[in-house]
């Protein structure tokens, strides 16, 4: 009698095709992911790199190379917002759990993601080069006329932003496709996890911005080529600006839309409930990006944009606080009598709940004509920034990521590092920025290196604050790290989610499934 011998279960996306130069030609949407994430990782130190070394001039005593300071001022903007801030989500979590949460076997055009990683890094590394050459030291809103003039490599890093915008591009138009084409049959646009919504609805901002911003870019290199242009600042300063704050607003506003998609799925799984209001969540998602389109005209405030247009335009920012309390209600709902357990997504989950709500009030701020005038031009502008982007949505990719941490990589990290990272991360940021919101109110400019003496002890608290941050952030990595070298093996659905990407083995097979998935309702009610 023979025994029949069980087949061997499919090697994980990691195992296969190993070796180096599989990780290079690959058009699995995973391993992509891990690409960007590898590369928003290693950017996101550049980033913060400069951001300490500008607080801690705080400590020279007065002593200042404007200049440097200027350059690291530049490139922190740039890189947190252009090649951070904009792709993280949509390009790391996005490119891993889309198909997943779809049933799918991979993107729509495998072939496009590809593209849309090479040519974000060789974008990146465009950039990373003229800081070694010839630095800017424009500011990161690369303000005309003096963005032409200021003498740096300023041929090669517009090239660097235009390869960018291409995989902004890309990456956008992979994502529409994908949702229309490889969703199965019985799964309906009201039948997508909330964080497919997301991810689709962003992606329409990341073709407009892309292209928007690209065609900009090429504008300004060929102005610098032949000095004169319509983007030159010479007759009107604004209309760079116009352009510049269309693209930034929206990818600020935007890139709060996968986070709320990621937030959504968290807080679902923390309280082991379906989520309360899916339908309201969706239409506060298409507000908000309408609204993400038609409000840049707020940063122009000030400087030298007509009274009735800056109405208009404080008038619709003011109605992003709608969809916002909409959403906060749908999720407040869903904890309500909820399982949810103390651990290190919750501690995140909390800190995005806290940091990304400082980050609205300050907007509420900001969009009052009077107040604006005066404010956004201070730090205080600086610090709603931070809160909206960095405690919003790098927060939310620091949730997401401890969430699908187990599905990614088949590993779990240790919950009581994870806890402790999360406290920390918490607790510097704000000693970092909060008492930048102060200094605002007292008249500090923003992009000034030099503070009045009575400024000098909150100064220092926020460079400690820095110091606290980069320590929490160090101790994420830490602990995710050791998680990948001696955690133990995850289970396929630690937090009991009917969405589909749980079905999949951890970590997935390269072909995601073995069986086209069954349908499911994620959310119901």
């Amino acid at each position: 009698m023979t025994r029949e011998t069980a087949p061997a279960a499919p090697a994980s996306y990691l195992d296969s095709d190993a070796g180096l130069s599989g990780w290079f030609r690959t058009n699995d949407h995973k391993r992509i992911a891990l690409g960007f994430l590898f590369w928003t990782v290693g950017l996101f130190m550049l980033g913060a790199i400069a951001a300490c070394l500008l607080k801690l001039s705080v400590f020279a005593n007065g002593e200042h190379d404007v200049p440097v300071l200027n350059q690291m001022q530049t490139y922190h903007g740039v890189i947190m917002v252009f090649l951070v801030v904009v792709p993280l989500i949509p390009s790391v979590l996005g490119y891993f759990l889309l198909p997943l949460q779809l049933g799918a076997r991979n993107m729509a055009l495998p072939t496009m993601s590809r593209m849309a990683i090479g040519s974000y890094i060789a974008g990146t590394l465009c950039i990373l080069v003229t800081l070694l050459l010839y630095p800017l030291s424009t500011g990161w809103t690369l303000a005309t006329p003096y963005s032409l003039i200021d003498g740096g490599s300023f041929a090669l890093f517009a090239l660097g932003l235009l390869l960018v915008a291409l995989s902004w591009v890309l990456t956008g138009g992979n994502i529409i496709v994908t949702v229309h084409r490889c969703r199965p049959d019985w799964m309906g646009f009201f039948r997508m996890p909330l964080l497919c919504w997301s991810l689709y609805l962003t992606a329409f901002v990341l073709v407009v911005s892309g292209l928007i911003f690209g065609i900009a870019i090429i504008f300004l290199a060929l102005i610098e080529a032949r000095g004169s242009g319509v983007l030159s600042g010479i007759g009107d300063p604004t209309n760079w600006e116009s352009y510049f704050w269309f693209v930034t607003t929206s990818a600020g506003l935007f890139a709060m839309i996968p986070a709320v998609g990621v937030m959504s799925e968290v807080i679902s799984g923390l309280a082991r409930k379906v989520i309360a209001g899916y339908r309201l969540i969706v239409g506060a998602l298409i507000a908000l990006l309408a609204i993400a389109l038609l409000s840049w005209g707020v940063h122009l405030v000030g400087h030298g944009q007509g009274e009735s247009l800056s109405f208009v335009f404080s008038i619709l920012s003011l109605l992003a606080v709608i969809p916002v309390a909409v959403i906060v209600y749908c999720w407040l709902a869903t904890l309500y009598r909820g399982a949810v357990a103390w651990n290190t997504v919750t501690v995140f989950a909390l800190t995005f709940l806290i940091c990304g709500g400082i980050g609205v009030l300050l907007g509420l701020f900001l969009t009052n004509l009077s107040l604006a005038a005066y404010l956004d031009s201070t730090i205080f502008a600086t610090a709603h920034i931070h809160y909206l982007l960095m405690g919003g949505v790098v927060t939310a990719m620091l949730t997401g990521l401890f969430y699908w941490w187990p599905k990614i990589t088949g590993r779990i990290y240790d919950e009581k590092w994870g806890v402790f990272a999360g406290v920390v991360y918490l607790i510097g940021f704000n000693l970092a920025f909060f008492p930048q919101i102060i200094m605002g109110t007292l008249g500090q400019p923003a992009g000034i290196h030099d503070f009045a003496a009575e400024m000098a002890d909150l100064n220092r608290l926020s460079a400690t604050g820095m110091g606290v941050l980069a320590v929490g952030l160090a101790l994420i990595l830490t602990t995710l790290i050791i998680s990948l070298l001696k955690g133990a093996a995850a289970p396929a659905n630690p937090w009991g989610v009917a969405s589909l990407e749980w079905r999949a083995a951890s970590p997935p097979s390269r072909e995601n499934f073995d069986a086209t998935p069954e349908a499911i309702e994620p959310y119901v009610g």
